[in-house]
């Protein structure tokens, strides 16, 4: 095995195309450039491979899209299994061939992008029929219909319910648990399911979970000559490095109040008793009941937001449920909905008030709460959803009180969200560009109780005078 030389090294074992032809094409001294996308917002990983072709493979083999790819790369010095890109047993899936382009010397250019061969499994297969179980014995059962020989890291979820699949994918039945899933193993009954893929397996787990996870990497901003380390190169902090990086997002107040993520009200009729149920959920009031990513590595958590009084009544921005749920249940002591065949009811009816708001507001922090970019130097060990430490020095030319060095919101524990992995074998360098995000403070925002708008005392001016309306008559 190589040792690692520089912060960013890698090794391609493996890079071979099986064409539909039954071709095994080695391609290792072809591929310019290899990219691929960890996402927690996908369910399948996908990538692009840039490949230099003399030997007109993809007119003689030939490549139309139909293709296996066996991929195997790692980080130089990491030989631990879950450490390495291996796909050569589980393959991926070519599915197109793009920019094809002659550069000269009768040499083409093209790109090929490929997925999981479970998300191309998922687009052939429809499920029909009522499924049974805890929502993430179902989830079991779809992976199963997409023959997943992957690992699958599955958190359990309370109650036994009934889905009816009419005649959908796999794929959107999962979509179908996440949505009330409630963890079974956590205190706080995390509703938070994400379902995606990362390098070491398909995940189907609540934020709550992925949080409590051990910090994976520590970065800190580049430092010139801060990773020499007697007179060499330390390798392990300039894998730390933050060689760039942009501030995505600081939260959106009015994003925040109109998708629900500060206060929401939720209408459940019952369709078994005949009645209505109301309820409101406020961010400000429900923070401490949930958990959040400091609480599990600060152990205490604050929020994003400001709590201070923004109405002359008292009222916070969290107090004013700007967007109305209304759903149905049908449940007696049951789901009155559902029996057996035998005319019995063992499953737990849905219980949205438990979960779809909370479930919002957390989903909907992670698209416009402190989201930052950064690149670093590549790390295969390293995938979404893992948690990683990260310090931005604070930005000022005049010290502050408390003598920050750091950014008040850009420094400790974050998620990450998003994973690009950049393969450049022209330069033979693995960078990465990781989407980091956190959805709470190891310390309070102070503020003032009385911090409402600014409004003259006095009462508007109505002019409505045909003169000044209609100037021209």
């Amino acid at each position: 095995m190589a040792e690692i030389r520089a912060a960013g090294d890698f090794n391609l074992a493996t890079a071979e195309i099986i064409t539909s032809a039954g071709i095994v094409i080695n391609i290792e001294s072809n591929i310019v450039h290899i990219n691929f996308f960890e996402d927690l917002n996908n369910t399948s990983l996908t990538g692009e491979i840039l490949v230099q072709d003399s030997a007109g493979f993809v007119s003689e083999a030939p490549i139309i899209g139909q293709e296996y790819l066996r991929l195997k790369i790692q980080t130089s010095s990491l030989t631990n299994e879950l450490d390495i890109i291996d796909f050569t047993k589980n393959v991926f899936i070519i599915n197109s061939i793009q920019n094809r382009t002659e550069v000269g010397n009768n040499v083409s250019l093209y790109l090929l992008s490929f997925t999981s061969s479970e998300l191309v499994k998922n687009q052939r297969t429809k499920v029909t029929g009522s499924l049974s179980g805890t929502y993430s014995d179902i989830v079991q059962q779809m992976m199963n219909r997409v023959n997943c020989q992957k690992k699958i890291y599955i958190e359990p979820t309370r109650g036994v319910k009934r889905i009816v699949a009419p005649n959908i994918r796999p794929f959107e039945v999962v979509d179908m648990a996440l949505k009330s899933a409630s963890s079974a193993i956590n205190d706080s009954s995390s509703p938070s399911y994400l379902f995606f893929e990362t390098f070491k397996g398909y995940h189907f787990r609540s934020l709550a979970s992925l949080y409590a996870q051990p910090i994976s990497q520590t970065y800190t901003t580049f430092v010139p000559g801060g990773q020499v380390k007697n007179g060499n190169i330390d390798i392990i902090k300039e894998l730390g490095s933050v060689l760039e990086y942009e501030i995505v997002d600081n939260s959106n107040a009015l994003f925040n109040s109109t998708t629900g993520v500060l206060a929401s009200r939720l209408l459940v009729h019952n369709i078994y008793s005949k009645s209505f149920e109301e309820y409101t959920y406020n961010y400000f009031d429900n923070f401490g009941d949930e958990r959040h990513i400091t609480s599990y590595h600060d152990k205490n958590q604050f929020p994003i937001f400001s709590d201070v009084t923004v109405e002359k009544g008292g009222a916070r921005s969290s107090d004013f449920p700007a967007r109305t749920y209304l759903t149905s249940i049908s449940q007696g002591e049951t789901d009155t909905n559902n029996t057996t065949t035998d005319g019995t009811e063992p499953f737990h009816a849905p219980d949205p008030q438990n979960t779809l708001q909370e479930r919002s507001s957390t989903i909907n922090q992670l698209e416009k709460g402190l989201i930052l970019n950064i690149s670093t130097h590549g790390n295969t060990s390293l995938n979404a959803g893992d948690i990683v430490k990260l310090d931005i020095p604070l930005t000022a030319s005049i010290k502050t009180p408390e003598n920050r060095k750091n950014d008040r919101f850009y420094q400790g524990v974050f998620l990450v969200k998003r994973i690009s992995h950049e393969f450049d074998f022209g330069v033979k360098k693995h960078g990465s560009i990781l989407t980091l995000v956190k959805d709470s403070l190891p310390e309070k925002l102070e503020g003032p109780n009385d911090q409402f708008e600014p409004k003259p005392e006095k009462s508007p001016t109505i002019i409505s005078d045909k003169e000044t309306l209609y100037p021209q008559l």
